[in-house]
């Protein structure tokens, strides 16, 4: 007999129930009256994304939707990113880096896919300057589990950075052709970052939401390497690089928490799947409940945000 949370992540009608819950708590927080049309079609966007990340990758070693269901429910309980362009600007680019990456496994020649996860990370960073914090642990990643890392490829990567900002310079001195200096202004942006960490900019419900994840990592990542023995190689390699870019944002979001909108980001992106192979792949009665506990959580916070 399949408990609650078998049945729920082997469901065919779960990822289409969650859409349609994703969509009403948009509209409860005020989409229309706000007008976050952009940030509404980016996270849907973001969604559509997850699936396919999942079914390329095949995630999880049964029929589950749970990846995509777990970001829909976990990005809805944090109700007040929704406002902001450039949380949704993240995590729309987080999530192709993701697919850009895991897609080059072990191909020391996809140098055209390297380039364009770091035109990515260089696109964000005009807008974004500390998503370009994103650069060490994509390096790490391209060497120990993705097995992507080469002479070409890396050089891939400096031109994918590059790109960004040529371009960025030029289209400011076209426009600023008695002012040659304009071409340099994006300097500004990096000037403005602060590396001091300010615990005073964090709230009640985002370290209440932090906090969630933090515990839907642990729980998940023990899960995963206890069992991981039983996935593909190539899957456990992907599982790998999705906990060390978690613990890698987590220690980011210590020392620099007020680039919480980023860091919150990827980790909502990164928990997702370790917290959905858990649910799918566990039968146990503990398992269960602890499923039911966190779906409630994740609910009443959902509903807190709202309220606030």
């Amino acid at each position: 007999m399949k408990r609650l949370q078998n049945r729920i992540a082997e469901s065919r009608r779960t990822l289409p129930i969650a859409i349609l819950y994703g969509i009403g708590i948009w509209l409860a927080s005020g989409m229309v009256q706000h007008h976050w049309w952009f940030q509404f079609a980016c996270f849907f966007t973001a969604v559509y994304a997850m699936i396919h990340l999942n079914n390329i990758n095949m995630l999880i070693r049964v029929y589950s939707r749970m990846v995509s269901v777990a970001y829909i429910m976990l990005g809805c309980s944090a109700v007040w990113l929704f406002s902001s362009v450039h949380a949704s600007i993240v995590q729309v680019c987080t999530i192709l880096i993701l697919l850009l990456l895991f897609a080059s496994y072990q191909d020391t020649k996809a140098i055209g896919k390297m380039y364009y996860v770091f035109l990515l990370i260089s696109l964000v960073s005009l807008a974004e300057p500390y998503f370009l914090l994103f650069i060490p642990i994509i390096y790490l990643l391209m060497g120990t589990t993705v097995y992507s890392m080469s002479i070409r490829s890396f050089l891939a990567t400096v031109l994918g950075l590059i790109t960004p900002y040529w371009f960025y310079m030029g289209w400011q001195l076209f426009t600023h052709i008695k002012e040659p200096s304009a071409m340099l202004s994006f300097l500004s942006h990096f000037k403005d970052m602060s590396w001091s960490p300010d615990y005073t900019a964090l709230t009640l419900p985002q370290l209440i939401y932090f906090g969630l994840l933090v515990v839907l990592f642990v729980v998940g990542a023990i899960h995963f390497w206890l069992t991981s023995y039983m996935d593909k190689i190539r899957v456990r390699n992907i599982y790998a690089s999705l906990n060390l870019l978690t613990l890698y944002s987590f220690v980011m979001m210590a020392i620099q928490p007020q680039a919480y909108e980023v860091w919150i980001q990827v980790l909502t992106i990164t928990v997702s799947p370790i917290i959905a192979h858990f649910i799918s792949l566990t039968r146990t009665r503990m398992s269960n409940i602890f499923f039911i506990v966190v779906t409630a959580v994740v609910l009443l916070l959902t509903g807190m945000n709202l309220w606030m």
